[in-house]
């Protein structure tokens, strides 16, 4: 099961080798440490690329997405138990 949250984030990653790897993200103010890159994948929307990430920081799994046209961070999703 999920959450929707569909709200813009900043993040810190690191571009290296034509990868993507977030390292860390900043929600409402809370920087949350991403322990595990667990799944990537990209899709499109229109002509934009966009990158998507399951990450797990303290033991919560977040979806997290990259628009390579707008270079704009969002966090997509929160599963919870």
């Amino acid at each position: 099961m999920y959450t929707e949250i569909r709200e813009p984030i900043s993040v810190g990653a690191v571009f290296t080798s034509g990868k993507i790897v977030p390292r860390f993200f900043v929600w409402k103010r809370k920087r949350h440490q991403i322990e595990t890159v667990n799944y990537f994948w990209g899709s499109r929307i229109g002509s934009a690329a966009i990158s998507h990430f399951t990450v797990t920081s303290s033991r919560s799994v977040y979806e997290i997405s990259y628009n390579l046209q707008t270079s704009n961070w969002c966090l997509e999703k929160i599963y919870v138990e």
